[in-house]
C-alpha cells in the first residue's frame, strides 16, 4: 500500500482510496477517515432508558453478555446498540479485541498479568475493573500497546 497526497489549491478536498477489493484493513481505514471528517469522537449508549454520548477516551472496554453488548467506563456500565464487529470498524486504533466477546481500550490498561493456563488478566488505571485476554489475542493487544503508547 502506498500513500500519495496531491495539492490542488483550486479544488475541493477529496480523499480517494484505490484498492483491489474491500478488506478489513480498507474498512478500518475508511472508518478512521469517516470519523476524522465527521468529528465523531463519541458513541451513543443507553442506561436506564436514557441515551448518553460518551467520548471514546472514557471507555475501558466493550463486552457481550447474553447477546447484548455493554460499554464500560471506570465507574459505570452502559448498553450499546452495536455489535462487536461493528464497533471494531468504528473505534480508534487503541481499541482491539481481547477475546471473542470483548474489545479493550489499550490506552487505559495499567498492567497485564499472565496465568499458567495462558489466559492474561488486564487491569485498568483508576478502577478495580479487570478483563481476561485470551491466548489468541494476547499478541495483538501487546502490539497495539507498543504501537500506540511506546513511541
Amino acid at each position: 500500500m502506498k500513500l500519495r497526497i496531491e495539492i490542488d489549491p483550486s479544488g475541493e478536498e477529496e480523499i480517494v482510496i484505490k484498492a483491489n477489493g474491500i478488506t478489513d484493513k480498507i474498512r478500518r481505514l475508511q472508518a478512521t477517515i469517516d470519523r476524522e471528517i465527521s468529528g465523531g469522537e463519541e458513541i451513543a449508549v443507553r442506561k436506564e432508558g436514557e441515551e448518553c454520548y460518551l467520548p471514546f477516551s472514557e471507555l475501558l472496554f466493550f463486552e457481550t453478555e447474553e447477546n447484548r453488548v455493554f460499554a464500560h467506563t471506570k465507574d459505570e456500565c452502559f448498553a450499546c446498540p452495536l455489535r462487536l464487529n461493528e464497533l471494531e470498524m468504528l473505534l480508534p486504533r487503541t481499541f482491539t479485541r481481547a477475546s471473542k466477546s470483548r474489545i479493550v481500550n489499550t490506552a487505559h490498561i495499567r498492567s497485564i498479568s499472565r496465568t499458567p493456563t495462558g489466559v492474561s488478566i488486564a487491569t485498568f488505571a483508576k478502577t478495580d475493573k479487570k478483563v481476561f485476554i485470551s491466548r489468541m489475542y494476547y499478541k495483538i493487544v501487546r502490539e497495539i500497546i507498543e504501537e500506540t503508547r511506546l513511541k
